[in-house]
């Protein structure tokens, strides 16, 4: 070992990085391939956040019954109470009585 070589790991210098070497480029393809799963884990993580953490934000949904009517089903998770209404009317008043007491 030459004097140099054992003087510079004595003094922990690290030898000079090559930057005429560079890294290899990711091709297009692999680049949008990557953003796409990327966009899916983070939706799958979110999924899974609000599956075990839970929600405190209200769900209505537009079901239709047996006689082919459409009608409102709500969920209030802070309550844990389910509410139909037959009509957008009257959804919107229990909107207005949850918002309002």
């Amino acid at each position: 070992m030459k004097n140099s070589d054992l003087y510079a790991r004595l003094e922990l210098i690290t030898p000079e990085f090559d930057h005429s070497l560079s890294l290899p480029q990711r091709s297009p393809k692999v680049t949008q391939v990557w953003g796409r799963s990327k966009a899916y884990l983070e939706r799958i993580g979110q999924l899974l956040l609000r599956y075990f953490c839970g929600s405190s934000e209200l769900r209505i949904v537009t079901k239709r019954d047996g006689q082919g009517n459409d009608y409102f089903a709500a969920y209030d998770p802070i309550s844990q109470a389910h509410h139909t209404f037959t009509s957008e009317q009257a959804l919107r008043v229990w909107l207005d009585e949850r918002y309002y007491h």
